[in-house]
């Protein structure tokens, strides 16, 4: 089933054999850029993610920019689809017919105090719509097999160059996304604050000249903000 990735322009993969590439060149498991991104690229960059007044990422700015990121790695990409990963622990997924009880998430009730108080059937009938509801805006996840790397599990798929932003309005963000040529690689740590990018030489270094990225120059031994 993939009607519900299809809302980001994407689907699941059958199997994780599109990423199966990326396990020898990664870096030790830690907080280093060699370990969100293969080791095997002429250059590499990291783009902050914004954060709000409360010092959290602020999600409206993070989509504005990762769409101009995109916008700049759109020459390098040549119309090739997009493979990514999702991390098998959001609590935006749950396992089909498990319900909303196989994710991370769950539904709380309550009541005016005031009032009379509810009966076990109305309670009940509340709890099932809410939880119906809920479960209309999770995503199940797929049945493939997962694809393993240092220390965790990760969901693949396959979309076009906006299923990146649009993941976060159904999941969160992917956690890898590279084009089906490899000619660059976004590594996003689950908690991120930073985006790191392996590629060109000379993709790169448009990166770093686009002012409202706001980036910086990195190597695999650059150790990046995540809160993890």
């Amino acid at each position: 089933m993939t009607d519900d990735l299809a809302r980001a322009d994407a689907r699941w993969d059958d199997d994780p054999s599109a990423g199966e590439w990326i396990s020898p060149l990664l870096g030790e498991f830690g907080q280093s850029l060699g370990h969100a991104v293969p080791q095997a690229y002429a250059a590499y960059a990291v783009v902050p993610l914004p954060r709000d007044d409360e010092g959290d990422v602020d999600l409206d700015a993070v989509r504005e920019r990762l769409d101009v990121l995109l916008d700049l790695l759109d020459p390098w990409t040549g119309g090739a689809p997009l493979h990514g990963t999702l991390w098998e622990g959001w609590p935006s997924l749950y396992d089909r017919g498990g319900g909303v009880g196989s994710s991370g998430t769950a539904v709380g009730l309550a009541w005016d105090s005031d009032g009379p108080e509810p009966t076990a059937e109305e309670v009940a009938e509340a709890r099932r719509e809410a939880e119906a509801d809920l479960l209309a805006r999770l995503v199940a996840r797929p049945s493939a097999d997962r694809l393993l790397l240092p220390h965790r599990g990760y969901h693949v798929w396959t979309g076009v160059p906006r299923s990146v932003s649009a993941l976060l309005d159904l999941v969160e963000l992917p956690s890898h996304v590279w084009p089906e040529h490899r000619a660059w690689f976004l590594g996003l740590p689950i908690y991120t604050a930073e985006v790191a990018l392996g590629g060109p030489a000379e993709l790169v270094a448009t990166v770093l000249d686009d002012a409202r990225l706001g980036a910086r120059a990195a190597a695999p031994g650059t150790e990046l903000d995540i809160d993890d």
